[in-house]
């Protein structure tokens, strides 16, 4: 795309996606792909205060910490378009993910039990990528890391449910979403022209956000890692005995409940 500049100067991002740039305010360069990334945080903020209430694993927490980073760096990313922007949105991708595969792999270890050689192995990880993106700017690369981290994350879930009790609705709607969402992400890159003709020249201009497929992408993406995240810590609380229950916050958005936990919380206190 052409470059164009606003409130935030010129670009300096290694990636521009296919959003016209300052299209609908000089504030933000990419208006749709930065106000749906709300999906990451919004809703985690809540169920994170909602886990520290009941006092849940502090693995978990920090699994919607880095989910809330991610859309905080995300946000950033597409309204400003600078490179600093961009590792704020790309690295906690690599952290988050980091922590959910801690969480996966110690799924049938004691209640609050610590893997420090495990732990130790993720940071070494986290820090190694950085180092090597950082300098190199090799988009390909993140990209690259993330996604076998993902297909990781995949294996290691199949391994789990095939031997533990689990809920199915939440796992395939987890996988489900999330695969919707790279599909949204592949048609992106790759029919970008058309879909930029379509937006000018083809439909009215108030139904053109529908066609920023990156905006969907945050959308179902967000959806499809908190559902994730909620998967594997409903089957966590399950293999240990604690009867956890789906519960849903403002009627739609669910966020497990605890029983055990939260009265030994209210107990405590």
């Amino acid at each position: 795309m052409a470059p164009v500049e606003g409130f935030w100067g010129k670009q300096t991002a290694t990636i521009d996606w296919c959003e016209d740039n300052y299209k609908i305010t000089q504030y933000i360069a990419e208006f749709w792909n930065t106000i749906t990334n709300f999906i990451f945080i919004i809703p985690t903020l809540t169920v994170l205060a909602i886990a520290i209430q009941q006092n849940h694993e502090n693995r978990y927490k920090w699994c919607h910490i880095g989910v809330i980073s991610v859309g905080i760096g995300s946000w950033c990313f597409h309204m400003t378009l600078l490179y600093s922007m961009q590792l704020l949105d790309e690295l906690p991708m690599i952290y988050s993910a980091c922590f959910l595969l801690y969480c996966q792999l110690e799924t049938t270890s004691p209640e609050n039990h610590h893997n420090r050689s495990l732990q130790l192995f993720f940071i070494i990880l986290s820090i190694g990528i950085t180092l090597i993106y950082v300098p190199t700017k090799h988009v390909l690369f993140f990209q690259a890391c993330y996604g076998i981290m993902v297909i990781s994350m995949v294996f290691i879930t199949l391994r789990i449910i095939m031997k533990l009790q689990h809920s199915r609705t939440l796992y395939v709607a987890s996988v489900t979403t999330y695969v919707l969402g790279v599909i949204v992400w592949l048609l992106d890159q790759r029919f970008c022209g058309q879909l930029r003709v379509v937006r000018s020249d083809v439909m009215p201009q108030i139904l053109s956000p529908f066609t920023e497929l990156h905006a969907w992408w945050h959308l179902l993406a967000g959806v499809g890692t908190y559902l994730s995240v909620f998967f594997s810590a409903h089957t966590r609380y399950l293999y240990l005995k604690k009867n956890p229950k789906i519960h849903f916050w403002m009627g739609f958005w669910p966020y497990l409940y605890v029983p055990s936990l939260a009265n030994s919380k209210l107990n405590v206190t």
